[in-house]
């Protein structure tokens, strides 16, 4: 866990890099084919995704739920500054998602599973909140990334004035990382079917996309 300062200093830091989160949140758009749909943003963090989704999205529903009260604080003051409504910040975690069976379209999930101390109880919690053919976009640290590529994403976050503690927080996250092929087997075990993948093995980070059978 972090604390407040830490919190408020990574949303503000990632603000600078908002393109990340609208390429997602294209992706996301891509696998979505409801008109109106209940979106899961799981290990919200600021919000940041969240607000790209919203203005792909603007008739979409968007559940956050991530286990900082600070993440959640931070969260609605972004999407409320964004001016949408249909937006519902919840306190929670992946091993017990405080959500009723198949009521999810789609569950997005950026750079959160090095946090999760239960990874397979997780994976199975969000195919009992998805809905029969839905989703999960999924975005991940990658446990193959070079060391020495690593020490320069350090020294480039240090540079441009990140901090040292979310600069700690960053790269922590790293060794708590899992490789594609992990991160696979996650979805295999809890009853998924892979159709899409990007990011090869010794990238920074990679994305899949899986589908509730």
């Amino acid at each position: 866990m972090i604390d407040d300062k830490t919190a408020e200093e990574f949303a503000t830091y990632m603000e600078k890099y908002n393109d990340l989160y609208e390429y997602l949140a294209s992706v996301i758009q891509k696998h979505t084919s409801s008109s109106h749909p209940v979106i899961l943003d799981l290990g919200l963090g600021p919000g940041l995704l969240s607000v790209e989704i919203f203005l792909k999205m603007p008739q979409a529903t968007i559940i956050g739920i991530d286990p900082l009260i600070k993440m959640l604080q931070l969260a609605k003051g972004n999407v409320k500054n964004a001016d949408y409504q249909t937006f519902e910040p919840i306190i929670g975690i992946s091993e017990n998602i405080p959500l009723k069976n198949s009521s999810v379209d789609v569950i997005a999930s950026r750079f959160s599973l090095p946090y999760w101390t239960q990874p397979n109880k997780s994976f199975k919690e969000m195919a009992r909140i998805l809905k029969p053919g839905g989703k999960v976009i999924f975005e991940a640290l990658n446990r193959d990334f070079p060391t020495w590529k690593l020490l320069l994403i350090k020294i480039r976050m240090l540079f441009n004035r990140a901090g040292q503690d979310v600069t700690k927080y960053h790269i922590d996250a790293y060794k708590l990382a899992h490789t594609i092929e992990q991160v696979e087997q996650f979805f295999t075990n809890a009853g998924f079917t892979i159709i899409e993948k990007e990011g090869k093995k010794n990238e920074w980070r990679f994305i899949i996309v899986a589908e509730k059978k």
